[in-house]
């Protein structure tokens, strides 16, 4: 049975009780590393069975949990991909590139909840009010807008910038 990336946020989600990102890396084994990354802001490797979450110790805390919560959608969907290998920012946050839509599908539910999302919409918030109330990207917003019309809710639909998490 193939599940989508955002199931899988869903799924991990409710065997660990937490949207955490930290909390989830700990819990399924990735370790999480704050180091000066340059212009980066995040990657994603598995070394001879260790798998590695760097973030930048330069990001705020918003930020840092965006990324972890991407990098973790990586080890949780794409660890055959990244093995001896690095995953980093000059590959990442591109919408066009499957894994790297993927990881964002998966940070977006990992990161919003149906309810929080719902009710916000309910009450007439625009994605960018969304974004600021739930302390995240307005571009996360969108892709889990998107599922959620998916999954049948009718709701607005709203763009998105395809450049979210790169260097400025």
């Amino acid at each position: 049975m193939v599940h989508t990336a955002a199931e899988d946020a869903a799924r991990l989600v409710g065997k660990y009780g937490t949207r955490d990102p930290f909390e989830l890396a700990a819990e399924t084994g990735a370790e999480v590393i704050f180091t000066d990354l340059g212009s980066l802001k995040g990657m994603y490797t598995y070394i001879q069975h260790n798998r590695f979450i760097v973030i930048s110790n330069a990001l705020d805390e918003a930020t840092a949990r965006i990324v972890c919560a991407h990098e973790l959608g990586h080890d949780q969907l794409h660890r055959a991909l990244v093995k001896d290998s690095f995953l980093q920012e000059t590959m990442l946050y591109n919408m066009k590139n499957r894994t790297e839509y993927e990881a964002n599908v998966f940070a977006a539910e990992l990161l919003l909840s149906d309810e929080d999302i719902l009710r916000n919409a309910e009450e007439g918030m625009d994605i960018d009010t969304i974004a600021a109330v739930t302390e995240t990207d307005v571009n996360l917003v969108a892709l889990k807008l998107a599922d959620l019309r998916r999954r049948g809710y009718e709701l607005n639909w709203f763009d998105y910038r395809a450049d979210f998490l790169k260097s400025r």
